[in-house]
């Protein structure tokens, strides 16, 4: 929560460049989804199995999916030159002040 609460605070004050959120909503996502599959896999319970096999089956392809577009997402805005909201010149993730 505090590391979110820092990174919208730097949107808002225009410290993060705000189409990197096109890279971290998905970064986000990606964990909620290894951190509930992770919890689901080490069930002792009974028909974990179940859930464990629904999660390799539907699971792996939406996170392949999530970080695939995260890193295609993060490698257009570094290679993008024009029209960046930052401050620096260095393809939009240094911005103001650096």
């Amino acid at each position: 929560m505090a590391g979110a609460a820092v990174l919208v605070r730097g949107t808002l004050r225009g410290a993060m460049d705000r189409r990197w959120w096109g890279v971290l909503g998905p970064l986000v996502v990606l964990g909620l989804i290894a951190g509930v599959g992770w919890r689901i896999l080490t069930a002792g319970g009974i028909g974990a199995n179940i859930g464990a096999g629904l999660l390799i089956i539907f699971g792996t392809p939406v996170a392949a999916g999530l970080l695939l577009w995260a890193l295609a997402w993060a490698f257009w805005l570094v290679t993008q030159r024009h029209g960046h909201e930052g401050g620096g010149d260095l393809g939009g993730i240094a911005s103001r002040g650096v």
